[in-house]
């Protein structure tokens, strides 16, 4: 399911999961379900009960205060349910249980329940630690994005927790944010890893007014609003790794580690810029047929470029993106470039590979179901292999070995599961509140 739909999803939340989450939600004062009823047909009841009391509204005597208040329970509830959706994956149900080794009652939990129901039950019982995955996973969607760089600090540094000195921080990270139209207000998070100990502050700040087009009470309306401005900070006590996640240049990531120094940590700092080591993409201009060291291990049968983009080596020319065909039987995009270009010579010798899409087909399971994943790179160092599930990760990386476009002792900081990350990249927005 490519689309959120609350009907859908919790079709798929089986008992008890879905009685603790309906009976813990601040929604469930307003509803009046039978538990009693066929275990096949009380998602159905839920479901229809909330359609039920949303329509009721319309027409309701209610106070006008009862009735917003139910209104925005309602959107928890479908804001909750999304949250869980997106949450009940394979990399953020592994953060999960990172978090709470030694949890006896979320291991019985987990034991019997599918990954959806794992997320719903840890947003019903471990509502910090799924807030603080949510964090997490969130600040990987910005890694080796255009809004990210990694610096070296001091190691061992012990960011306070005290409310007034956070707040101090983020009122002077607002300031940077003044001449985007940014408001006052401001709110700060702070989530710890238990697995690599690092730390993450994620503020947020008033953005500029802005005018949006919805529907409410089935009338079609424009409404003025503030949406926060997002910035993150993630840090690596251990090797003192600092990641930042800030609009406005490099100037302002540095405005940040100082005000990070001077209000979080009480120590002058002095940042190193850490560069994102590059993918030779050049070394795909073979077409994947030969890889340097045997793939086989890791259960893959093929690899394809599934896209390519050239730059011009000099500053003239055109830049140019080949798309091939997703079925491997099919040529791939170098082979495509090669036989549409009319000089060979010219295109191999004064064309860059600046961005690479590649498509990973893995062997066939027993069942006899073919499958592939496949990722993007750019010469410049980014990719988005953090989007990858755990098990598909350190494929890819072996798949880039293979092909020479990393060399074997470079991860591109982008280390295994079980290893401390200081690079982190999970394609979805800063903030899910």
């Amino acid at each position: 399911m490519k689309v959120f739909n609350p009907g859908h999803f919790l079709r798929h939340i089986s008992m008890p999961t879905l009685r603790e989450f309906t009976e813990a939600h601040v929604l469930n004062a307003s509803l009046n379900i039978d538990w009693g009823q066929s275990l096949d047909t009380l998602p159905s009841i839920v479901i229809d009960a909330v359609e039920a009391l949303d329509n009721s509204l319309q027409s309701s005597r209610l106070e006008v205060s009862k009735r917003e208040a139910i209104k925005h329970n309602i959107s928890l509830w479908h804001d909750d349910l999304r949250r869980a959706y997106m949450m009940s994956n394979e990399l953020a149900i592994k953060e999960f249980q990172l978090a709470c080794q030694g949890d006896a009652m979320v291991e019985d939990a987990f034991a019997t329940r599918d990954d959806r129901e794992k997320s719903i039950w840890m947003l019903t019982f471990r509502d910090k630690v799924f807030r603080d995955a949510e964090l997490h996973l969130a600040f990987q969607a910005k890694a080796n994005g255009k809004y990210w760089k990694k610096h070296r600090i001091q190691a061992g540094l012990s960011p306070c927790r005290d409310r007034e000195k956070l707040e101090s921080f983020c009122l002077e990270v607002a300031k940077l944010y003044k001449k985007e139209g940014a408001g006052e207000s401001t709110h700060i998070e702070l989530s710890e890893r238990g697995m690599d100990s690092s730390i993450q502050l994620t503020i947020y700040v008033e953005g500029p007014v802005t005018a949006m087009a919805h529907f409410a009470d089935n009338q079609f309306k424009r409404i003025t609003t503030r949406i926060a401005l997002e910035t993150a900070l993630v840090y690596h006590q251990h090797s003192g790794i600092v990641e930042t996640v800030v609009k406005g240049g490099a100037k302002n990531h540095t405005t940040v580690l100082e005000l990070f120094g001077k209000h979080v940590v009480d120590r002058q700092i002095v940042p190193e810029e850490i560069e994102k080591k590059r993918y030779q993409l050049n070394a795909l201009r073979d077409g994947m047929i030969e890889p340097f060291e045997d793939w086989s291990v890791y259960g893959v049968e093929k690899v394809r470029l599934r896209r390519a983009r050239f730059t011009p080596v000099r500053s003239t020319g055109i830049s140019f993106q080949i798309e091939a065909s997703a079925d491997k039987n099919q040529d791939d995009a170098i082979r495509i470039a090669l036989q549409s270009l009319k000089v060979e010579y010219a295109f191999e010798t004064e064309y860059h590979m600046e961005g690479a899409s590649i498509i990973v087909y893995l062997a066939a399971t027993a069942e006899n179901k073919s499958q592939h994943f496949s990722f993007d790179l750019y010469s410049s160092g980014s990719s988005t292999i953090k989007n990858l599930s755990a098990r598909n990760q350190p494929i890819a990386h072996a798949v880039l070995r293979a092909l020479n476009v990393i060399e074997a002792e470079d991860q591109v900081n982008e280390p295994r599961q079980d290893e401390p990350r200081t690079n982190q990249c999970h394609d979805t927005a800063l903030s899910t509140t």
